[in-house]
């Protein structure tokens, strides 16, 4: 069928050395710093609990005044196996302050070997005196993450290189970018803000998008009467109108800089928090929350609490509390200005303070509470006293990917009742295994594919755990992984839990997550250790980003539109800066060079289909692959996306776009080789090296035209066969 066939390649193989890990990590956190610095001498240390990585116990050693004499003005830190071992164990490592974690990527040290209770670390972790002068030391306090990588195995594996299956890797959203590129580059922008003189260009249906307030203000009752007019922002600096921007658009907390004024971030978080609660950002508030958080201390304390109160931080209230439930802490505050301004112009916290250090009955805290009682507007009356604590666990979390390869036959050969099980694997320093039944655990189930987790190891006490069971596709589409309540393993003879009904065969078979007569199940696992009361302060975490849902929710309800699209008699209404700013054709078609003459009149779509253009708006608003509808198929919609990804350049959408099988397989070929998809067209060129595959595919329709309209994909494909 090869218009040219002939030649041939020399034999081809590969070979790679791949090793079995195990990751994990532990923190440590080291209360009463100054105690330790004091009474532990140099050469001495204070250790960790045991905890398990890779099958294996380690622990942490902490010298507050060093490993050795040399060191003795460093704090030195090392990580040792805490049991006995016949071979050495490899392992690479890595401390760091916890503060530092989402800032840095983990650099592991080379690998080492640890016999029985051997040591690696560092003698000259950090000096005591830079510890001592930086944030990381908080309230005589700090943490330490040690990230461990446990090597099991090196092998040399060999690899026929057609059998390395390749993949179309999508990048993470870049919609927060784009966003951030129309702010700073201002094209479209349409609404000019006056803040204590400086301005600052915006898109009105942007902010309308993100506040609810600037929404009224823009497009409302509110609304200007002088749309093209300059808006005036009293009772805020410049630096953290530009901070505010910042966040709407990119949906990031801004970092403070010496560009901003020389706003610090404790105070550019105060600032922001104001502003979050006067267009209601609130996750921009819980943001600024969780940031002051960090810089409660002595002399903040106080002002952070009466901003606390002001603006309704439930949490960040909490939290101060929970500081000053100290009656040392207590009383150094009590005599600074903020918290005399505290005493007068909030009364209410002054109550819950006495109320508070009424269970604490030590005599400092007598005396704490009798100043405090003193400095009360009212010296009368009371509440019931009130105290918090909260039950929380100690637990350690992980998960294991099981992989069905062979289903067909795994269904065929395994009779109901009868599993296949995955290898050993551990969480929380216990054994654990998958049990998969293609059949059905039992009769009434025989429909369904079960799956079931098993402790396997004996134990003299129960142990608690919580799990879930995924498709690795939905985990790597970001769905939240819902965990079950806490199941007790060993008790009664219950060793094992899991799911009857995971899922229908006949619902696998039909998805998409049976690819190539394969599929992969992901068990999330959290082991529960102990539980235990402890007094804490409630807080609430910050949500994932909701731009996507933002800019969806704009697209649906059309608010500021002010361009409209024909296609094939359809109408849709969209907004000419979200469109410019996620592609650079529509941003040279609605601003640049190929701008058109009307800006007002209808923009015509030629050559695609509605149920596309909808999707292709759906991708371009909230950067998620649109789901399938009655109108397109999945695969079919796919390959039109494609197209329409490449005609507008969006990258990261022509990566989505991949949806394999007999009968596409020509036409994504077709398509990826017209549309200079080099990683689809490497996937397709994979499958089609099972004979099998290639045989069944060679009959089509799809096949017949790819040889006649890409000769030189023929070519390749008779060379790779």
């Amino acid at each position: 069928m090869a218009p040219a066939a002939g030649g041939g390649e020399p034999s081809r193989s590969a070979s790679a050395i791949v090793s079995d890990t195990v990751s994990g990590y532990h923190i440590l956190r080291i209360e009463a710093y100054s105690r330790t610095k004091a009474a532990t001498p140099t050469g001495e240390y204070l250790k960790s609990l045991p905890f398990t990585v890779g099958g294996h116990l380690w622990g942490i050693r902490y010298y507050p005044n060093g490993d050795r004499s040399e060191v003795k003005d460093y704090i030195s830190l090392y990580l040792f196996l805490d049991e006995s071992v016949t071979e050495p164990v490899k392992a690479q490592f890595h401390f760091r302050f916890v503060g530092d974690v989402d800032q840095q990527a983990v650099t592991l040290e080379g690998v080492r070997s640890f016999g029985t209770q051997g040591c690696w670390g560092f003698s000259k972790f950090n000096k005591r005196e830079d510890l001592e002068a930086s944030k990381h030391l908080r309230d005589d306090s700090f943490a330490i993450r040690c990230d461990v990588v446990v090597i099991n195995e090196f092998r040399a594996k060999e690899v026929p290189e057609v059998t390395i299956q390749p993949s179309v890797s999508v990048p993470p959203s870049d919609l927060h970018q784009h966003l951030g590129n129309i702010l700073q580059t201002e094209k479209g922008a349409d609404v000019v803000f006056d803040v204590a003189g400086q301005t600052f260009a915006a898109h009105r249906c942007v902010l309308a998008a993100r506040s609810p307030v600037f929404s009224a203000e823009l497009f409302g009752m509110m609304k200007e009467s002088d749309t093209g007019g300059v808006v005036r922002i009293e009772d805020m600096e410049a630096p953290v109108f530009k901070a505010l921007l910042y966040f709407i658009y990119t949906d990031l907390f801004p970092k403070a800089t010496k560009q901003d004024g020389d706003l610090d971030e404790d105070v550019l978080s105060q600032h922001l928090l104001v502003a979050a609660d006067r267009y209601n950002l609130e996750r921009l508030k819980l943001l600024c929350e969780k940031k002051l958080c960090d810089y409660i201390d002595v002399d903040t304390v106080a002002t952070i609490l009466a901003l606390a109160e002001q603006h309704c931080c439930h949490g960040l209230t909490k939290v101060c509390f929970h500081f000053l439930s100290s009656p040392a802490n207590l009383m150094a505050v009590m005599a600074s200005d903020g918290f005399k301004h505290l005493s007068r112009s909030c009364p209410s916290v002054m109550e819950e303070l006495i109320s508070m250090l009424a269970q604490v009955m030590t005599t400092t805290a007598q005396m704490a509470a009798q100043a405090l009682f003193a400095m009360s507007p009212a010296a009368a009356g009371g509440e019931p006293s009130r105290s918090t604590s909260a039950i929380i666990a100690e637990t350690a979390s992980g998960y294991h990917i099981l992989r069905i390869d062979a289903y067909s036959r795994t269904k065929a050969a395994i009779p109901t009742g009868e599993f296949l099980e995955s290898v050993q694997f551990t969480v929380g320093g216990r054994r654990w295994s998958i049990r998969y039944y293609p059949n059905g655990h039992r009769s009434e189930y025989r429909d369904y594919i079960s799956l079931f987790l098993c402790l396997d190891e004996s134990v003299a006490r129960e142990v608690k755990a919580q799990f879930e069971f995924s498709f690795v596709a939905d985990v790597d589409q970001q769905q939240a992984v819902t965990l079950g309540e806490a199941n007790s393993f060993g008790r009664q003879g219950s060793w094992v839990w899991g799911n009857c009904d995971f899922i229908t065969r006949q619902d696998l078979e039909a998805s998409k997550h049976l690819r190539h007569d394969s599929f992969a199940v992901r068990c999330d696992l959290v082991v529960i250790n102990e539980f235990r009361a402890e007094e804490l302060p409630e807080f609430t975490i910050p949500p994932p980003s909701d731009l996507h849902q933002h800019l969806g929710s704009l697209l649906r309800t059309e608010k500021g539109a002010d361009v409209v699209f024909d296609v094939t008699g359809q109408t849709f209404a969209a907004h000419r800066c979200v469109l410019a700013a996620r592609s650079p054709v529509f941003s040279a078609a609605l601003f640049g060079v190929m701008k058109e003459g009307d800006t007002g009149g209808v923009v015509h779509i030629e050559d695609m289909e509605a149920p596309v253009f909808k999707a292709l708006l759906y991708f371009i608003y909230t950067d998620l692959f649109p789901k399938a509808t009655k109108d397109l198929d999945e695969d079919v919609l796919s390959q039109h996306l494609l197209v329409a990804a490449d005609r507008y350049n969006l990258e990261r959408l022509k990566l989505f776009c991949e949806y394999i099988d007999v009968g596409t397989v020509a036409t994504i070929l077709a398509l990826a080789e017209q549309h200079r998809c080099h990683g689809l067209k490497k996937v397709c060129f994979h499958f089609l090296s099972s004979p099998a595959n290639v045989m069944a595919v060679t009959a089509s329709d799809g096949f017949k035209h790819l040889s006649r309209s890409c000769p030189s994909v023929m070519e390749e494909l008779i060379s790779m066969l």
